[in-house]
């Protein structure tokens, strides 16, 4: 029986030793980015986050718990990866020099893919080599036989069989809408899910400022070195225009750029990265910083590395310690295999009522008459579902009533659609609503509202959402009121 929790005990060192090793990522990650953000506040620049926020970059605890996000996907997909392939190898043979062979060929791609990005290639380096150390001392010491008859290639194929069973289901009801569904129907309608969702949004940017790329990032740093004051207005105008921010030249700042024989010449990190002349740059600046971006972005592959993680090996991993652990309960079935059929069949309803939650009950050409029906439906799953379409169709929401109402609705997931569809409509009173919402506790639905005041595109709300912003203890809805003051045409004054 101890073949069965070999997985799980390889895959708990995997993804403790990344949440140790990512933690620390995190951190330094966060420490650089308090350095960036106070020298562009002391130029003269609002930042964000806030001063409220910002002295958390310097805290272990917020980028422990970004640890855990990396953990989650990044750990957890490196450490089935290793998983596998030194499960296989050990089973087929039990010398180890060609397997380093491969670990050193691993390690190889990594930095290159990486481009040679320390701190990355470390942790991921040493996520892998936990997890392979890990899996060399679990491996279970089982007699040799021979195919389908060795005893982890049966567990192999039964846990096969019980995923297929739950992606057979899942499939059909998975689409773009599935993230936004399972937080609205698994998080934000219970009180243990509603804290997950406040854990998430709250420590998210802090282990997503540590792998985007210089355009992903809200706010950049810049030095200008150009001596002649009109082309230095002209050029400075450009970049703030953008979010790059000029700061003391005595800063390592994200961008340097210099002028040299009427060109210019961009810098980062020390390195020439590009140079162009100067009318180049200022007829097509996006499409230049945007260049800029990309060669210097050595985080690409952790970021595919991560959402790959996220959609496929975090459930993934989820199955394996739920199955684990439902075993372990039904200690009292003797036989390892009924008690892997019971455990699965438990599985299978576990992953697979949540997807019996999804989709969208109404028709997308479901009439007015159907839409306020659902309007007015006592469950308010019915009442989001139309919100849903009247958003996916942009529908005049003139024809609807029931609005307001749902706007002070006491269920989360009602709010944030209502402040949602407001974004599309321009009546006084639709604006209004929106205020409202601003100051709504739960973050999504503040965020969702700061959204629409974006979209609507009046200029008298900036006021209001830069106070929001610079009141506010909580990054992502700083996040938010910045972008949507950007949409509204606003700009950074020095």
């Amino acid at each position: 029986m101890k073949f069965y929790f070999y997985p799980v005990a390889v895959f708990l060192a995997g993804i403790a030793s990344a949440q140790a090793l990512f933690s620390v990522f995190v951190y330094f990650s966060d420490v650089s980015l308090y350095h960036t953000l106070t020298a562009i506040k002391a130029a003269g620049f609002v930042v964000v986050p806030n001063a409220q926020v910002l002295p958390s970059l310097l805290k272990w605890r917020p980028a422990f718990c970004g640890g855990v996000f990396f953990a989650l996907t990044t750990g957890a997909g490196l450490t089935v990866a290793t998983f596998l392939v030194v499960s296989i190898w050990r089973r087929f043979s039990r010398r180890s020099f060609g397997l380093w062979l491969v670990f050193a060929a691993a390690a190889g791609f990594l930095a290159i893919r990486f481009h040679y990005h320390l701190p990355m290639i470390l942790a991921c380096g040493l996520t892998i080599a936990a997890a392979g150390a890990a899996t060399f001392k679990f491996f279970p010491d089982l007699p040799d036989s021979d195919g389908r008859n060795h005893p982890l290639f049966s567990l192999f194929i039964a846990h096969l069989a019980v995923i297929g069973i739950i992606l057979a289901i899942w499939v059909p009801r998975f689409n773009g809408d599935a993230f936004v569904s399972i937080r609205d129907y698994l998080l934000l309608s219970n009180p243990i899910g509603e804290k997950i969702n406040a854990f998430y949004y709250r420590y998210t940017l802090y282990p997503a400022e540590a792998f985007k790329s210089l355009d992903q990032k809200l706010l950049k740093s810049c030095i200008i070195k150009v001596a002649d004051k009109n082309l230095y207005d002209r050029i400075k105008t450009t970049l703030i225009e953008r979010d790059y921010l000029p700061v003391q030249e005595n800063f390592a700042a994200d961008v340097i750029i210099n002028e040299e024989n009427n060109a210019l010449i961009f810098q980062r990190h020390g390195k020439k990265i590009d140079q162009l002349g100067i009318e180049d740059f200022l007829k097509a600046p996006d499409t230049v910083l945007e260049k800029i971006s990309e060669k210097t972005d050595p985080a690409g592959f952790l970021r595919k590395i991560t959402f790959l993680s996220l959609i496929g090996v975090s459930p993934l991993i989820s199955y394996i310690f739920l199955h684990s652990l439902i075993m372990s309960g039904l200690f009292f079935i003797r036989s390892w295999k009924p008690r892997f059929a019971a455990a699965g069949l438990l599985c299978v309803l576990v992953f697979t009522g949540p997807a019996f939650l999804f989709g969208n009950p109404l028709d997308k050409t479901a009439s007015d008459s159907d839409l306020n029906q659902s309007l007015a439906s006592a469950r308010w799953r019915d009442r989001v579902a139309a919100l849903k379409i009247i958003e996916d169709q942009e529908l005049p929401l003139h024809r609807f009533s029931g609005i307001e109402a749902m706007a002070q609705s006491s269920v989360t997931p009602e709010r944030y659609w209502a402040a949602r569809v407001l974004g599309d409509s321009r009546a006084s009173k639709s604006y209004e609503l929106i205020l409202r919402l601003l100051d709504d506790p739960q973050p999504n639905v503040a965020c969702m509202a700061l959204y629409s005041l974006g979209k609507q595109k009046n200029a008298r709300a900036v006021p209001d959402i830069l106070r929001r912003m610079n009141s506010s203890d909580h990054w992502y809805v700083q996040w938010y009121a910045y972008k949507a003051l950007k949409r509204l045409g606003w700009t950074q004054k020095k």
